[in-house]
């Protein structure tokens, strides 16, 4: 219980992330194909998630506006390149069947990390709730992901902060 007497910063400073952080996050694999992803996301109805190595390392992040940026611009000729050398190793012969086939199917093809963003946003399982506040300003993200040993362990928001605060003013106000 909050004693009255606190601010609110020292609340949130002496509360971790771990202890208000979602622990259940959906993530996608680095290698899962774009088609492999936009099913993920239809079926679990969300518009993005964490990438992850196997060893469930934080990578990047994809959202369904990568799928669309991804599905409005084919892949050029260096992009499909690489395709082939991905599946095919490094000697892969490039003739113009082999090029068209990739275009008609580039969400088949294509993986996640290809379109996911790699600079992401993360905090160790220990950070106070006050700092992780101070860098979702600072920085006017809305989500962290929360790492313990490199490993990705669970996503805070911005609204899970809130919550925090709201419920930390509930019991000022209960006390009082």
């Amino acid at each position: 219980m909050t004693d009255s007497n606190q601010t609110l910063k020292e609340v949130l400073s002496a509360i971790s992330v771990d202890e208000a952080a979602k622990r259940e996050v959906l993530t996608a694999s680095a290698n899962w194909s774009i088609r492999q992803l936009s099913q993920f996301f239809l079926k679990h109805g969300i518009s993005g998630a964490p990438v992850v190595s196997q060893n469930n390392e934080l990578l990047g992040v994809v959202t369904q506006s990568d799928i669309v940026r991804f599905e409005s611009a084919p892949p050029d000729a260096e992009a499909i390149l690489s395709i082939l050398q991905k599946h095919a190793g490094p000697q892969a012969s490039v003739d113009t069947s082999n090029i068209e086939q990739i275009e008609a199917h580039a969400n088949e093809y294509c993986v996640v990390d290809m379109i996911m963003t790699s600079k992401v946003f993360s905090v160790d399982c220990g950070t106070s709730l006050d700092s992780a506040y101070e860098l979702i300003k600072s920085r006017d993200i809305h989500r962290l992901f929360v790492t313990r040993d490199g490993a990705l362990c669970g996503v805070m928001t911005s609204m899970d902060i809130l919550n925090v605060v709201m419920e930390q003013m509930s019991d000022v106000y209960v006390s009082v």
